[in-house]
């Protein structure tokens, strides 16, 4: 599955304790999907889990560009990763292939713990998916999180870009930067048009146009993302405020004599409720007309 070195192992099927991995509600799941650019986007589906050892489900209970994307490109990354310590991740390749309205599926997300008490929003369809590749699940390094959190710190003020703007806004400066935040990056295989989801905590902004990472966890992971690829990064706090942003990574560059990944923003979309959308690059709005002539 690897481009430049292997990752880890990977099967066709998901295993019986990778099945119950999947089960937690209260659990992060992030889903990858292909934008019309060939561009990785990131999703929070927490609705979300493997129903067999080929089937992978997630519902629906609000809009977003996700939804849009599987029904033009079925290609998706997943990932499940517990919400205590010591943190442990499993990744899966899926495609898309059918939805449904009712059944079981649905009934089951709307009488979870996080669905149940909603009373103002539902699953109301379910996306069914075949598995094509399952990783092993694995465990976090905390100690390699803590190395990255310091090095980050200690070099990414020789990072910071000498730009006019600041592309992210105060909220997302604000997310990207704390420090144990979680964070993800997600980009495309190059060898099969997958997306890939690596967690990286250790992520912080240089400044409000530029991202940096310590490759201290999970460093083949890290190390197999293209250079000169868009990668979509995905940043939240643990009250599930988050933000996502998309652009290039640059390769590894040294600060201050540390080794650090360098993402240049370029992109910026606002995931959470009320209004999903972009919101860097501005978009134009026509000004409202309030004096009309003949």
């Amino acid at each position: 599955m690897g481009n430049k070195k292997e990752l880890h192992n990977w099967s066709s099927e998901l295993s019986e304790s990778s099945i119950d991995f999947t089960q937690p509600d209260i659990m992060l799941k992030l889903i990858a999907t292909v934008d019309s650019r060939g561009w990785p986007h990131l999703t929070i589906i927490t609705s979300n889990r493997a129903i067999a050892k080929d089937q992978v489900v997630w519902g629906r209970f609000t809009d977003g560009l996700s939804k849009k994307h599987v029904l033009d490109n079925p290609k998706q990354g997943i990932i499940y990763m517990t919400g205590d310590m010591p943190f442990r991740i499993l990744q899966l390749k899926i495609d898309f292939t059918h939805t449904k309205k009712d059944g079981p599926d649905i009934e089951y997300f709307n009488q979870s713990n996080l669905m149940r008490y909603m009373t103002y929003m539902n699953v109301y369809k379910a996306y069914y998916n075949k598995v094509v590749a399952a990783s092993s699940v694995r465990k976090l390094s905390l100690g390699g999180i803590a190395m990255g959190i310091i090095k980050a710190m200690m070099a990414k003020g020789a990072a910071k870009t000498k730009l006019g703007e600041k592309r992210l806004n105060p909220v997302g400066y604000k997310i990207f930067k704390g420090p144990i935040n979680p964070k993800f990056i997600a980009y495309i295989d190059p060898s099969d048009g997958y997306p890939i989801i690596i967690p990286c905590v250790q992520l912080t902004a240089a400044d409000h146009n530029r991202f940096v990472f310590s490759p201290s966890v999970l460093k083949n992971d890290l190390g197999n993302i293209p250079i000169g690829c868009i990668t979509a990064v995905l940043g939240m706090t643990f009250s599930l405020a988050n933000q996502l942003a998309k652009g290039t990574f640059i390769g590894f560059k040294k600060f201050r004599g540390i080794k650090l990944g360098v993402i240049e923003i370029e992109e910026i979309y606002n995931s959470s409720p009320p209004l999903p959308g972009k919101i860097y690059p501005e978009i134009f709005h026509r000004p409202k007309v309030t004096d009309f002539h003949l």
